[in-house]
C-alpha cells in the first residue's frame, strides 16, 4: 500500500499547483514529441503551379530584352547579361550558350533556353544577325503561353464537372438517408449491396479518370 500511498499524494500535490487541468495532466503524464511531416496542400501546388508560369514569362523577357540589346549593338554576352538582370533570379545566371543549356536542363519551365542556346552557337557559327531570331523566338513563346493559358480556361468547365460527379454517388447516399432509408445498412452488409457499392465505385473512378484523361490530352 505505501506505493499507492505515495502516489496519491503526490498527485495531490501536483494538483494542488496553481496549473490548469490540461497543463497537471500534461506535466502527470507528459506526452511524446511527434515528428512533424510535410504534407502536401492545394496552395503548395498552386504556388508551384504559379511559379513555373513566372520562370516561362520570365524566358519571355530575357529574350525581349536580349533582341533590343542586340539590336542596340551591344555583344552577344552583354547583351544576355543586361537581359538576366532583368528576367530575375527565375531564370538565373546565364552568360553563354552552355550556361543556357544547363539552365534548360535544370529547370523544365526553363526549355525554351536551349532554344536561345540553338540560336547563339548558329550566330556566332555563320555570322547571321541574332536580334531577329531571338525577337521571333519570344514572340513564339508568348504565343505558346497564351495557348496555354487559353486551354487551361477551356478546360476548367470539364475538370470541375468530373468532380462534380465523382461526388454525386455520396450525395445520393446523403439524400436517402435523410428520407429515411439506410443506404449504409444495404451496400455493407448484403451481398447485392456489396455488389452495387464495388461496381459503383469502379464506375465513378473510371469515369472520372477518363474524363481527366481527355482533358490532358487536349493540353499539349
Amino acid at each position: 500500500m505505501t506505493p499507492v500511498v505515495v502516489f496519491a499524494l503526490a498527485a495531490a500535490l501536483v494538483w494542488a499547483l496553481p496549473l490548469t487541468g490540461r497543463r497537471r495532466l500534461a506535466w502527470l503524464f507528459p506526452a511524446a514529441p511527434r515528428p512533424r511531416l510535410p504534407r502536401p496542400s492545394l496552395q503548395a501546388f498552386l504556388d508551384r503551379r504559379n511559379e513555373g508560369a513566372d520562370r516561362r514569362r520570365a524566358v519571355v523577357l530575357l529574350c525581349r530584352v536580349t533582341a533590343a540589346e542586340l539590336r542596340a549593338g551591344q555583344p552577344p554576352e552583354v547583351a544576355l547579361r543586361v537581359a538576366a538582370l532583368e528576367a530575375g533570379p527565375l531564370v538565373g545566371e546565364v552568360t553563354d550558350a552552355d550556361s543556357l543549356r544547363r539552365a534548360a536542363d535544370r529547370e523544365e519551365d526553363l526549355w525554351a533556353l536551349a532554344y536561345l542556346a540553338a540560336c547563339w552557337e548558329v550566330a556566332a557559327e555563320t555570322g547571321a544577325g541574332m536580334a531577329g531570331v531571338v525577337d521571333a523566338l519570344a514572340v513564339s513563346l508568348t504565343e505558346r503561353e497564351e495557348q496555354r493559358e487559353e486551354v487551361s480556361a477551356r478546360t476548367a468547365g470539364p475538370r470541375t464537372t468530373a468532380l462534380v460527379l465523382s461526388g454525386l454517388p455520396l450525395l445520393g447516399m446523403a439524400m436517402s438517408a435523410g428520407l429515411g432509408g439506410s443506404p449504409l445498412v444495404f451496400l455493407f452488409t448484403t451481398p447485392l449491396g456489396l455488389l452495387c457499392l464495388g461496381l459503383g465505385v469502379l464506375l465513378d473512378l473510371v469515369g472520372a479518370w477518363w474524363t481527366l484523361r481527355m482533358v490532358r490530352s487536349a493540353v499539349p
